[in-house]
């Protein structure tokens, strides 16, 4: 319970109760320096929030872009695509690597499409938009959310990524359960 916690606004609650002593409550574009090699900086995402059947939009969410030792490693929760990300490569880019949903997209026929969840293509456009080196698909094949197949995110990631500038290799998709040092991803 002495870990630090970085968590958006109004999400302090579900730590502190918890006795966690270190929480930190940040807004979109908070940074807090972990040490001197490392920093986490709270940005924007294409999403909302829901804790309970009555506080929509009563917390915040975002992305968590981690500076380390000259790395930049941008985390995103969940999104869906926005001009935003091109803001962001600006004043942020290039990201080392961009870990990103690609699954939990197709809710027809209630929605043409989750407007907060990326698509596998949408994915490698916002990683684009953002200058990444490296794009990871994350948030597929654990739960059934949505309507898509279960292993069609990471197919059509990996087919789409010459779309959006990525060498395959580039495209990064790990098998359920892989477990690879960050290193080895992005290596010094």
């Amino acid at each position: 319970k002495d870990s630090k916690v970085l968590v958006p606004l109004n999400l302090g609650k579900y730590f502190t109760k918890n006795r966690f002593k270190d929480v930190n409550e940040m807004d979109w574009y908070d940074e807090i320096k972990i040490n001197t090699d490392l920093k986490v900086t709270l940005l924007p995402a294409v999403h909302w929030s829901k804790r309970s059947l009555t506080d929509m939009n009563k917390t915040l969410w975002g992305n968590f872009l981690i500076e380390y030792k000259g790395k930049k490693i941008l985390f995103a929760c969940d999104t869906g695509y926005g001009d935003i990300y091109k803001d962001l490569g600006e004043k942020y880019g290039p990201i080392d690597l961009t870990m990103i949903n690609i699954g939990a997209y197709d809710f027809k026929p209630m929605f043409d499409k989750s407007i907060y969840h990326t698509t596998p293509e949408e994915a490698l456009n916002v990683a684009k938009d953002l200058k990444s080196k490296k794009v990871m698909g994350t948030h597929w094949g654990t739960f059934v959310l949505s309507l898509e197949p279960i292993m069609e995110p990471p197919k059509r990631f990996k087919a789409s990524a010459a779309n959006y500038d990525f060498k395959e290799e580039d495209a990064i998709i790990f098998k359920i359960g892989e477990i690879t040092p960050l290193n080895d991803v992005i290596p010094d």
